[in-house]
């Protein structure tokens, strides 16, 4: 039914559509307008045609027909619209009926985004507002030791490198299978670290730099290791991470999918979820479940709010030209302070800190004693040598006058 009334060729929904510039947000533009199109039986174009002519009544005589139409659109998404489940290659089946309030709240910014392209704008609000969506499929936060738990479950040198670049560097998904060979090499070839990212969010339009600290920078160089002993060699442009294809690696990118795919086998290996995704809609320990717990370790550390959101490419208006130019130091070091709450490696003890912080106490006080030996010693070689110089100029003195006593004598 939806095939029918939905032709995506209509001037209004390409109209629509050419206002939008992602592919993500278009998939999703496209679902939710399909399931209002079955909704409602009504083409694009008899829906802004009713919608126009509802605007020029009297207020008296309006109806709010879209508005009306958006909140019963969204009951029945919750209620009654078809929730289908991926069963194979470009096939579903219906599961059960009602989406959660999360994706109806999408759906319907879907819908409104299509009559707001012919200025036709609805204000959901007071009375009829839509009921907010409860957070029912929240992701896992996880820290460094769980995190060293899926690397430690990780198929490859890549994987490994994936999971630790999300999560050092707080990256999404997006933004890390657009990094270049180039992002990282001068700083790898250096051995710097932490290793600086300049990045550029498409989806927010924001310039801002993130760090790589030292496992993350040890496991990219790992894998570009990997990737060399394969015979492939990685170029300036070339993409950091590679699709494998058939256990081949190719110079291609990874997408987004596979890096979720990847997560979740991962995730499913290391026991932290079901196969039904410990009853969520969706993988609770997602890549964007790395990104929010590098953000929620670094705040609960003390990292102010700002300086985080700077790291995570949000927006956070003029203070991101400061960041950027004048306070680079200071992020730095603020970064390399906290490292150690994001750092796989086990950390030690207290009774470990404390045995070696009295070690390298004693190895300072040996050290300087072994100094002060050898200042004396060079010391009392220099006064020896001077000594032995003087010995011999006096027994020269001597020689000589002994041999005038001898002359004399004749």
């Amino acid at each position: 039914m939806t095939k029918e009334l939905v032709d995506w060729s209509e001037p209004v929904l390409v109209r629509w559509m050419g206002t939008i510039t992602r592919e993500n947000t278009k998939a999703t533009y496209r679902s939710g307008y399909k399931l209002y199109a079955f909704w409602t039986g009504k083409t694009a174009t008899f829906l802004i045609d009713e919608a126009l002519e509802d605007r020029k009544r009297d207020p008296r005589e309006k109806t709010d027909v879209v508005k009306q139409r958006l909140i019963n659109f969204y009951h029945w998404l919750v209620t009654k619209a078809p929730k289908k489940q991926a069963v194979g290659r470009g096939k579903a089946e219906l599961k059960s009926e009602g989406l959660s309030p999360k994706m109806a709240h999408c759906y319907v910014s879907a819908v409104r985004s299509f009559y707001g392209t012919f200025d036709i704008y609805v204000a959901l609000k007071g009375r009829s507002r839509l009921p907010k969506p409860k957070v029912l499929n929240k992701r896992l936060i996880v820290n460094n030791m769980e995190v060293k738990k899926l690397v430690d479950n990780a198929r490859s040198p890549r994987d490994r490198a994936i999971i630790l670049t999300l999560f050092q560097g707080g990256l999404d998904v997006s933004t890390l299978c657009d990094l270049k060979y180039g992002d990282v090499a001068e700083g790898l070839s250096k051995n710097e670290y932490p290793i600086k990212l300049d990045l550029y969010r498409p989806k927010t339009g924001i310039e801002y730099y993130t760090f790589l600290g030292k496992d993350s920078c040890d496991s990219i160089r790992a894998y570009l290791n990997d990737v060399k002993s394969r015979g492939l060699k990685h170029m300036h442009n070339d993409p950091l991470f590679l699709k494998e294809s058939n256990k081949a690696l190719t110079k291609e990118k990874l997408s987004p999918n596979l890096v979720q795919t990847m997560m979740r086998e991962i995730a499913l290996k290391a026991e932290f979820i079901d196969a039904e995704n410990n009853g969520r809609d969706f993988n609770p320990l997602s890549p964007h479940a790395l990104r929010e717990s590098f953000g929620s370790i670094m705040i609960n550390k003390g990292v102010p709010d700002s300086i985080v959101d700077f790291w995570l490419g949000h927006e956070i208006g003029e203070m991101a030209e400061a960041y950027k130019r004048v306070q680079y130091g200071d992020l730095k070091r603020m970064y390399v302070e906290h490292e150690a709450f994001i750092n796989i490696t086990q950390p030690e003890s207290a009774f470990e800190q404390k045995v070696r912080a009295e070690l390298d106490k004693q190895n300072r006080e040996l050290q300087s004693i072994i100094n002060g030996l050898i200042s004396e010693n060079l010391e009392l070689r220099e006064r020896t040598s001077k000594a032995e110089e003087h010995i011999e100029k006096i027994e020269r003195n001597l020689m000589s006058l002994k041999s005038m006593i001898e002359k004399l004598s004749i």
